[in-house]
């Protein structure tokens, strides 16, 4: 449904460069990215708003990198809303709003989009004495009123609480199941990307690094800069020396990664300088002494603890590196885990991720 092929723009000093991403009919992409990295602007290209100087913007299969906005079928919801705030909601909705699809009457699409988004005790109020959140869902159906066939979210869970952000998420699920609607979400939250879509593209300086499933992202990012940005993990820079003999898979044979005074087995498929990433939930931790299968084996020190919810993050100190395991609260609870304690740490050679 929206197909960009190699698109190039240039806004005063800030380019997109050869951008090419596919979100297929009915999915939910998502892009992320840090502050300037130009996620707004690609929105606001597939959206007609900003020209394009190279590439190719097709939607539903036709070519649409000439045409301007109302000839795209887009609904647009920006980050700071842009509602009109001496209207009612129910006036915001219908702007714009002529026959619906089927003869539809504009009230039955105002009452049904109500219905949906937990608008109909609003529908009479006016958008200055509504929440932040309420905003939000009357800007998600006004987008919607006119049955677009995508819709273009720039970060629009950016300025609401983590309670109404959980919320928003499931209503944004059932609007996805609901209306059918293909949908292009930017964000900088990992967390929408893992809850929320199909597809995950990482943006940084107006190009695309990676794209993928955003558990297969998270798992196996291809550079540092993705793992750091999505909170993979602890990434070191060091050196891989082969140690021993071949792993039974082509190209993989048995090493060691060291980065300063840190040194740990890994499975590599090649020598030299390398990036390791260590992933929270494959770290163990214990007062005790650890089982003897992990072949990484380390006294550490706990330096903080980060509480969320069931599950808690662990900053440890191993051979002067700082290293995040992660461990249920109630485990943390039990084993006394508090900064300053003395613990094992252990992790599977296969569990270090080279990149």
């Amino acid at each position: 449904m929206i197909r960009l092929e190699r698109v190039e723009l240039q806004l005063g000093d800030f380019a997109l460069r050869d951008v090419s991403l596919e979100v297929p009919t009915g999915g939910y992409g998502l892009v992320i990215g840090p502050t300037g990295a130009g996620k707004t602007t690609l929105l606001e290209a597939v959206a007609g708003h900003v020209p394009v100087r190279g590439g190719r913007i097709l939607l539903d299969g036709q070519d649409v990198t000439q045409h301007p906005p109302e000839r795209r079928g887009v609904g647009f919801v920006y980050q700071a809303y842009h509602l009109f705030p001496h209207f009612t909601v129910r006036e915001n909705i219908a702007y714009g709003l002529g026959r619906g699809e089927n003869g539809e009457a504009p009230a039955a699409r105002i009452a049904r989009l109500a219905e949906l988004l937990r608008l109909e005790p609003l529908l009479e109020r006016r958008i200055r004495g509504l929440s932040g959140g309420e905003q939000q869902r009357v800007a998600l159906a006004r987008a919607l009123a006119p049955r677009p066939r995508i819709l273009l979210l720039d970060e629009p869970l950016a300025a609401v609480d983590p309670g109404l952000r959980r919320s928003l998420r499931r209503e944004l699920r059932l609007l996805r199941e609901e209306e059918g609607v293909t949908t292009l979400h930017v964000t900088h939250d990992i967390e929408d990307a893992l809850r929320l879509g199909d597809l995950l593209a990482v943006l940084a300086e107006g190009s695309i690094i990676q794209v993928g499933p955003p558990e297969e992202v998270f798992r196996y990012p291809r550079t540092p800069f993705v793992a750091q940005f999505v909170g993979s993990g602890t990434v070191l820079k060091g050196q891989v020396h082969r140690t021993g003999p071949d792993e039974g898979e082509p190209a993989r044979f048995s090493g060691r990664f060291e980065s300063g005074g840190f040194s740990c087995e890994v499975i590599a498929e090649r020598e030299g300088e390398m990036h390791a990433l260590l992933r929270p939930e494959d770290i163990l931790v214990s007062r005790t002494e650890l089982p003897g299968y992990p072949r990484n084996r380390f006294p550490a020190s706990v330096q903080r603890l980060e509480r969320l919810g069931p599950i808690t993050n662990v900053l440890l100190e191993i051979a002067g590196v700082g290293v995040t395991a992660s461990v249920t609260t109630a485990t943390a609870e039990e084993q006394n885990l508090r900064p300053g304690a003395l613990v094992n740490a252990g992790f599977k050679a296969t569990a270090v991720y080279l990149l």
